[in-house]
Formats: C-alpha cells, structure tokens, sequence
C-alpha cells in the first residue's frame, strides 16, 4: 500500500498453525491482542502493509457460487460482525491448517487483522488483513545494569518481511472483494493463494497491461528470435515498448500499424494475439486503458540487448525505437564470412 498514514490497526488475533500432513496440530488464542501500545500497533502496522507494493488485485473465486469459497465467507462475517472476529479468526485457522497438508508446508503464527483507514482509489474502507509468518531470525539482546554489560539471544520474527499474507478490502463484495496477496516462498504458493485462498486476478487495466506486455514478449521470442537477426526482436521489443509508455489507451489495429511494417508479420501478430487471448478465456482483449505503473514494471522483463557469439554484447540504453533504428546496421562480410554491426555515435566516454 501507498498511503498508511490513515490506516489503525484495530483487532488482531494470533494463532499457531502446523502442518496437518505431520500432524502438528493448532494453538487458537483465548482472547485479542492488546493494541493499546502505540508502538506495538504502528511496528505491526508496517509489518503488515509494507510487502504490498505490487500493482495486482485478485478476487474470490468459486466455480459455482462465492458464497461457497470459504475465506469469502468468512471475511464477509468479520466485515459485518467485528464483535466476534476472534471466534471467526478461528475459523480462518482452521480452514488454514486443512489446506496445510503437503509436506513442504511450514508451521508458524497466523496473525489475522482488522484494520480502517484503507485507501482504495478514492474511497477509504476497511480492510482484513491475514499474514502467516514462518521463518525465525536470531536476535542479539543487550542488558545494562549497575554500570555493566550483559548479552544474551533470542529467536523471534524479523518484522522487516511478511514470509505470507493477503488483504481483503471492503469494497466489491459481490464480486469477491478487492484482495492483495504476497508469498515470499515460491515452493508452496500454490498452496497459498489457491488452496486457502482461491483467488484468482482480476482482469483490471493492471491486468490487460501486463498480460499485453507478456504477449508481446512472447510473439518477439517465438517470431522474431527465430529469424537470423537478434536486432529484429529488439526493434519489435523496443517499439512495443514504446508504444506502452507514450499512449493511454491499447487498441490491436493502431499498435499493429505502428509497431510492425510488414503486413504478413503483422496479420501474424493478430492471429497470435486472438489465439492467445482464447486460451486464457481473455475479453475485451483489443482495447483498453493502460496502466503505466505497470509498464515501469515490466519493463525490466523485456530484452533489450543482443548477445554475440564473440563474446560482445550490445546493450541499449531504455527502449528507445530510434537507437536501433537508426544508429545501428547489419549486415554481412563476404571476405570474412561473418555478420557484422555498425554502430553510428557523435561522441563515445
């Protein structure tokens, strides 16, 4: 999250949850955490929020009906009933120690939260907050006394990173809430964000952006890489790229026209894109707004050099069309057998 100078932390329970598969069974804490220590509530506070900086929202998700998905359930009821989310965040437990059940599923403390003052878009909501800490750091611990120094330690959390958690925002119910979710272990995340949660990401603009950006990457490496010169599939990268960054809207015919100059590359692109867009069951997939925090992002994906055989690599500097369109050439030396680049420049340091 962005803003947290709103946001209070206004219930909190803590469980210990284990590995149902080993059969290490739950701790389900008698009463709420006391939040009257500011600094323990502001530590908390940044605790949980700071890992959420990704652009992705997500959804509740059931084949059937919503209301079946259990964790949908059950933040309804601590939205409505805040007077009994300890008895829900038991629940919430629960559910979590059923779904722990692979071997590779750690134990560790369940925190799950209430927190107000959440910024979405322009409104402000209430948010549920449901984070799992796993991994124990060892802590040195120093003790002053009559002029002397002891040292001892102690293993604990390390509150600078969440290892699981999500936040459910009070807003969309009907289509499943507004949730955030972030998993630092990628062995069992599937386990986490599908089997407990089961969300699925929203097709919002951060959604349609990516997904774009992705299939452009992916028709560059199958297309273009294909061909004899690198320097085509950085050319289509960088114009792609390009276009991202300078217009607000996506629309498949201006991009196609703008990007690729061939028109049989170009009819390619579309039958490419249709088929891509079929596959993940994908609408509206030929125009939509664009969101530029996510072109920032992605671009680090993209590749934007070209590695030679002689050890030399040429490296451009942003995604800027004109640096390969226009500064550097290709082409072949008959007498030495071999293919060259010539690299135009006013001054080199």
């Amino acid at each position: 999250m962005n803003d947290k100078r709103q946001v209070r932390l206004n219930r909190l329970a803590v469980h210990r949850v284990g590995n149902k598969a080993k059969e290490e069974g739950v701790i389900a804490s008698k009463e709420l955490v006391d939040l009257r220590d500011e600094q323990l509530s502001d530590l908390l506070t940044n605790y949980f929020l700071a890992p959420f900086k990704q652009e992705e929202f997500f959804r509740f998700h059931h084949v059937s009906d919503i209301a079946l998905n259990e964790m949908f359930a059950y933040s309804a009821l601590m939205f409505t009933e805040p007077q009994k989310f300890l008895e829900y965040s038991v629940h919430v437990l629960n559910h979590l120690y059923e779904q722990s059940d692979h071997p590779k599923v750690k134990s560790g403390e369940l925190y799950v939260v209430l927190l107000s003052g959440c910024v979405m878009e322009d409104d402000i909501v209430d948010a549920i907050g449901i984070f799992k800490s796993e991994n124990k750091d060892t802590f040195l611990t120093f003790q002053e006394e009559d002029d002397d120094l002891s040292m001892n330690y102690h293993f604990g959390v390390n509150i600078k990173s969440v290892d699981k958690g999500c936040l459910i925002f009070n807003t969309e119910a009907e289509d499943g809430f507004r949730v955030k979710i972030v998993d630092a272990n990628s062995t069992d995340a599937v386990f986490w964000k599908e089997d407990f949660l089961h969300v699925t990401e929203l097709k919002d603009t951060n959604f349609n952006t990516k997904t774009a950006l992705n299939l452009c990457k992916d028709f560059s490496e199958e297309v273009f890489a294909q061909t004899d010169s690198k320097k085509a599939q950085v050319d289509f990268i960088s114009r792609s790229v390009d276009y991202f960054s300078k217009s607000e809207t996506f629309d498949l015919e201006e991009f196609t026209s703008s990007v690729i100059d061939e028109p049989e590359t170009a009819e390619r692109f579309k039958n490419y894109t249709q088929a891509f867009a079929e596959e993940r069951d994908i609408e509206g997939f030929t125009d939509f707004a664009i969101n530029k925090n996510t072109v920032k992002n992605m671009k680090r994906k993209f590749r934007n050099f070209i590695k030679l055989d002689t050890q030399i690599e040429i490296k451009f500097s942003g995604y800027n069309p004109e640096q390969s369109e226009q500064y550097v050439e290709r082409g072949f030396d008959q007498e030495r057998g071999m293919h060259f680049y010539k690299v135009y420049f006013h001054s080199e340091s």
